[in-house]
């Protein structure tokens, strides 16, 4: 099971670059993700249903949240084509195990085995590691996107992406790392990077998560300190070219705001159960490959997929998620923010991340 989860660690940090795509990017899977589901067969053999069991006592919002959505996209199947239902089947299967047995599974192994609190730790240090490697290489010598266009990636400039192809997906996982890794170097490292990936979203959602927990803290003098350090680290980055590094551009506020519009429209015609998930793609009538399949806003989403019914199981599982311990409650603080502005928490580097990070409280 080590071994197996370290390979996960190293395979997650290929990001886009280990996905495989079928059906002009309408289906997805990520080879870290095959090695995860190995584990999990590995850990089912050994542990048969106990864990489930177990969790049905500490977490039962996830699992009311998880039987919303499967309701939602069952009521209306027979309005949808085999290949859109099997589709939005695959999206409800992959947040199955993601939100149910991946967190789980791992929770309940390291319960029993102990020592895999330290192995996981050690996993998260090594994406921590790569990540840094692969973000300052892709910072200095590939920071031009605007090739990948024609595959749906946004044209990203002299801004930090990394091997996620997308800033906001890659500055969450280094906010996520910023709040876990308690080494100092690193932190500093991730800050800059945080900085340099010029998402506005992260900046806001990092600085009030911080501003809380120095709060929570009492430690009032830091929140001076930090502030005055980002603020100062914003202005002296290198800004070379392109309205991506421009932190006053418009367009971007423009879009997601005619994106939340549609999704509202949307949801009004179906408030309770939504649309089923995730058939976004084919309500929304979107060529985006990527952006197609969600709204920009992970609440949004939620909403419009599941209703009102699914939204509100959504945040019964992030209040039971953040209340595992004081990390947990900062990572949900965090990432429920950038949330707001783009869809974030439902994304499998994001969840998988999370939920590492959380397996061993």
């Amino acid at each position: 099971m080590t071994i197996l989860f370290y390979l996960t660690a190293f395979l997650f940090s290929f990001g886009q670059l280990g996905r495989v795509s079928f059906f002009d990017q309408q289906v997805n899977f990520y080879l870290y993700e095959v090695v995860l589901t190995l584990s999990l067969f590995l850990l089912f053999f050994k542990y048969r249903f106990k864990p489930i069991k177990e969790a049905w006592k500490k977490f039962k919002p996830i699992f009311f949240f998880l039987f919303i959505l499967l309701i939602s996209l069952l009521i209306d199947w027979s309005k949808y084509s085999s290949f859109q239902n099997s589709v939005a089947f695959l999206y409800f299967f992959r947040l199955l195990l993601y939100f149910s047995t991946y967190f789980f599974y791992f929770r309940y192994h390291v319960k029993i085995d102990k020592k895999f609190s330290k192995v996981i730790k050690n996993g998260v240090f090594i994406i921590a590691v790569l990540t840094i490697i692969s973000t300052l290489i892709q910072y200095f010598l590939y920071p031009d996107l605007r090739n990948l266009l024609y595959q749906g990636w946004d044209p990203h400039l002299y801004r930090t992406f990394g091997v996620f192809f997308d800033t906001s997906v890659a500055a969450a996982i280094f906010g996520i790392l910023f709040l876990t890794i308690n080494q100092p170097v690193i932190k500093i490292i991730y800050l800059i990077l945080i900085a340099l990936s010029f998402s506005r979203a992260i900046y806001l959602g990092l600085s009030l998560t911080l501003i809380y927990i120095f709060i929570q803290k009492k430690q009032f003098k830091k929140i001076f300190l930090f502030l005055l350090f980002f603020i100062i680290l914003i202005f002296i980055i290198p800004k070379p070219a392109g309205e991506g590094v421009n932190l006053k551009r418009f367009y971007s506020i423009t879009s997601r705001g005619q994106d939340y519009l549609q999704g509202i429209n949307l949801w009004k015609n179906k408030p309770v159960l939504g649309y089923g998930y995730n058939r976004i793609r084919y309500v929304k009538n979107s060529d985006s490959f990527h952006s197609g399949a969600s709204f920009s806003s992970s609440f949004l989403t939620i909403l419009v997929s599941s209703g009102v019914l699914g939204l509100l199981g959504f945040l019964g599982v992030l209040w039971r998620l953040g209340k595992i311990n004081k990390n947990s409650q900062y990572l949900i603080i965090f990432l429920s923010i950038i949330s707001l502005f783009d869809n974030i928490i439902l994304h499998p580097f994001i969840l998988y991340l999370l939920f590492m990070s959380l397996s061993d409280k």
